[in-house]
């Protein structure tokens, strides 16, 4: 039998014949198998997560995923599409430690199931939305961002459903822009709705441009006092640091979180994906 099975509940609920001595070692026990079922659950996570930075001519990649808890309502995901794009995705469930983490798995797998793998951005987004509703409790829902990088255009069209902004450095101004078409969040408006309301955008990258994906884990993170990270540090790392090499670039900010953090704890997840064009 499973870990509530009639028996067991019986027991937790104090039936006859137990002894308080008894009662303790069992929660204990369920304790134990809870949090092994946590463990299991974000290994699954971890392996559903790209392994490795993509390859893609011209560019630069690295990306970053830390659950605040043992299970997370984050994700991302780095897809090889026709023609040689790369299909991106970046997410955050609703909600926090296990309902979110069971609806980002869920939604992670609908991105990979949904009928038009190699679709433009708002398509996706439509498909995704429409496989979603009546499948999610009333009341949670799932921002995302998906964008195709086409590295023989070297543009990245985007859309945006509820989720931050890319930011964009470009190299050549030396400013940062963000850029966040209208587009609704998933698994709450009606398909017909949501397909009218999800729009797209181009981004064309010029040499030395670098863009910034994340999850508000980021901006969100709590210094004491309640201060937020907000956007402002960002910027200044990518004026002082987008220059440099993806992986050094994301430890550098990851280490300004960090500093920020002031040892606090993290309050929410964070999942950041970041590219440059090379010069």
């Amino acid at each position: 039998m499973g870990l509530f099975s009639r028996e067991s509940k019986k027991r937790r609920a104090g039936g006859p014949g137990e002894s308080g001595a008894d009662a303790g070692p069992l929660r204990r026990a369920d304790l134990e198998a809870l949090l092994q079922d946590l463990d299991a659950g974000a290994k699954y996570q971890q392996a559903l997560l790209p392994q490795s930075a993509p390859q893609v001519p011209g560019y630069d990649f690295a990306t970053y995923y830390r659950p605040a808890r043992t299970v997370s309502g984050d994700f991302f995901d780095l897809r090889p599409l026709a023609g040689g794009k790369l299909g991106l995705v970046i997410a955050d469930a609703s909600g926090k430690s296990i309902p979110a983490a069971l609806v980002a798995m869920m939604a992670h797998l609908l991105f990979r199931v949904q009928p038009e793998p190699d679709g433009p951005p708002a398509r996706v987004l439509s498909h995704v939305n429409r496989l979603l509703l009546g499948n999610i409790r009333r009341g949670t829902f799932v921002s995302a961002l998906y964008a195709w990088l086409d590295p023989s255009l070297h543009a990245l069209t985007l859309a945006n459903a509820g989720h931050l902004p890319v930011v964009v450095w470009h190299s050549r101004a030396k400013v940062a822009t963000t850029h966040r078409p209208p587009g609704p969040v998933l698994g709450v408006l009606p398909a017909d709705d949501y397909e009218e309301a999800v729009k797209e955008e181009t981004v064309p990258l010029e040499p030395g441009d670098r863009f910034v994906l994340m999850t508000d884990g980021v901006n969100e993170a709590m210094a004491p006092g309640e201060r937020e990270f907000g956007m402002e540090h960002l910027r200044k790392h990518l004026k002082s640091e987008s220059d440099t090499p993806s992986a050094t670039f994301l430890k550098g900010i990851t280490d300004r979180i960090e500093l920020h953090r002031g040892g606090g704890d993290q309050s929410d997840d964070i999942t950041i994906v970041t590219a440059r064009r090379l010069p």
